[in-house]
């Protein structure tokens, strides 16, 4: 059932699409580096040695990683959203979950096997795009990554919220309404994970009003803070993040309760969508 579902998703244009367009993406990040590349010496001075400062390689590779990582989110949230929606009720519409169904299993294991293929098509996807963008700026400049280990991590519950949401929509609304309100929490969070990290980078600045709002919707929907986790796993580690960089970055590591509420969100949400599968008539 999982490899038929896997099957099913690979053949579709938009899966081939996302793979061109990650495939299109790293050659063109490719390009790009290589050519900031020939532009950077040590700090303070440039390739011809004139006096006028640019960044060393830790903080080039930095700022190639930064502004590569919002496209490269786009790309993998859009992928998951739209396969997650659609997968479970295409099975429902085409009748073939009634045939799943008549098989010697539970509900539970027909909704998990064939909900996690996108997932894990998203999941490997990302690996290759991020893992791409990584592996390019390390060619160029030389850089220690903070913590590379754990980003296979960050990946994994980043996703795992996205999924758990879009899943879940899927079989509570219609596909095109779940695709839409997965789309608006996704970006609301990226926004104020944004304003989050700026507020971390001058504390006690913010007016209450905004911290308030600002928690109150990444505790909400907290598929950003594992995001923001997987960037701190990549970048240099003596890399600066300045004022202008932290919005679309991170400041400092992501607290590791944070990443297992995530976790313990993905299982709520998982449930109450089983639920509403499981009241289903097929």
């Amino acid at each position: 059932m999982f490899l038929n579902a896997i099957e099913q998703l690979i053949r579709r244009r938009i899966v081939m699409a996302a793979a061109l367009a990650l495939a299109v993406f790293l050659g063109f990040f490719y390009r790009g580096v290589s050519e900031a590349a020939k532009n950077v010496d040590e700090p303070g001075l440039t390739t011809g040695g004139d006096a006028l400062f640019t960044p060393g390689t830790a903080d080039a590779a930095l700022i190639a990683i930064l502004t590569a990582a919002p496209l490269a989110a786009t790309l993998v949230t859009a992928l998951m959203i739209v396969t997650g929606s659609s997968m479970l009720p295409e099975e429902i519409e085409d009748g073939r979950m009634s045939m799943w169904l008549s098989l010697p299993q539970g509900r539970l294991r027909t909704y998990l096997l064939t909900g996690l293929a996108p997932f894990v098509l998203t999941y490997v996807l990302g690996l290759f795009l991020f893992g791409g963008i990584l592996l390019i700026t390390r060619f160029f400049f030389a850089f220690t990554p903070r913590s590379i280990l754990q980003f296979p991590l960050y990946l994994f519950f980043w996703l795992c919220v996205v999924w758990a949401a879009v899943t879940t929509l899927s079989i509570l609304t219609r596909k095109t309404v779940s695709m839409v309100i997965t789309f608006f929490m996704v970006a609301l969070a990226t926004l104020f994970g944004g304003v989050y990290e700026m507020m971390r980078m001058f504390p006690g600045k913010a007016p209450d009003t905004l911290i308030t709002i600002t928690r109150t919707i990444l505790f909400a929907f907290p598929a950003d803070r594992s995001y923001r986790g997987l960037l701190h796993s990549i970048i240099p580690s003596d890399g600066i993040v300045s004022e202008d960089l932290a919005f679309f970055g991170v400041v400092s590591g992501v607290p590791v309760w944070h990443v297992f509420y995530a976790l313990a969100w993905t299982v709520v949400v998982t449930i109450l969508g089983y639920l509403a599968f499981r009241n289903r008539d097929f």
